[in-house]
């Protein structure tokens, strides 16, 4: 990380993201990583703002789509045995589960409130082996691909293969091509994606 954002312009902000609580994460029967695009204006580190946003109870963050959507998804990922748990269940228990994942943006610089595609594109293109490693190095599970999947495959793990609706293999770790948690769709709608792609290819 200390070299990815020493390779940064000079006066760009470096958004540090990755594990949000490192004793969950060690202990998860399912280490589960989302990929998201980027933070939209904020400069901040996303862990901390993660964890602060779990503890203080109107926290702006999880009035919004996107922190709650995630810890669904990630609950339903992580309590997976065969059957996909009850999107109820997975509401009840959406912020215990943001414990326990892996966040990253690729892009590590403040955005705008709608990314714009052609200079993330080549912002993936260019710092696209320092996004590797960070997710190397994280050593998920599962990967889900919020609304990233194009970039990752294009231009971070190209050799990515599909093997079932949705669903990528990179050596053993399941890659999920998911919507963005903030799209315009039902929560219901999102939950099923992610959950019934990865209950598909545990069925194979």
């Amino acid at each position: 990380m200390d070299a990815w954002e020493g390779a940064f312009p000079e006066g760009w902000h470096f958004n540090h993201d990755g594990v949000i609580s490192k004793d969950n994460w060690d202990s998860s029967g399912k280490r589960v990583l989302f990929v998201l695009k980027e933070t939209n204006k904020a400069k901040q580190n996303v862990v901390t703002a993660i964890n602060r946003a779990i503890e203080v109870k109107k926290s702006g963050w999880w009035r919004g789509k996107v922190l709650r959507r995630v810890g669904r998804w990630a609950y339903g990922l992580q309590n997976y045995d065969g059957v996909v748990p009850p999107i109820k269940d997975a509401k009840l228990n959406e912020k215990s589960a943001i414990k326990s994942i892996a966040y990253i943006n690729i892009r590590k610089t403040a955005g705008k409130a709608r990314t714009n595609r052609k200079t993330f594109d080549a912002h993936a293109n260019e710092y696209a082996s320092f996004v590797r490693r960070q997710v190397e190095l994280i050593n998920p599970d599962i990967v889900v691909l919020c609304g990233t999947y194009s970039q990752v495959k294009r231009y971070i793990f190209p050799e990515l293969k599909k093997v079932s609706e949705r669903v990528h293999l990179n050596e053993d770790v399941v890659f999920i091509n998911a919507f963005h948690p903030a799209a315009r769709r039902k929560s219901s709608m999102l939950y099923h994606q992610v959950l019934d792609s990865y209950h598909a290819y545990k069925n194979l």
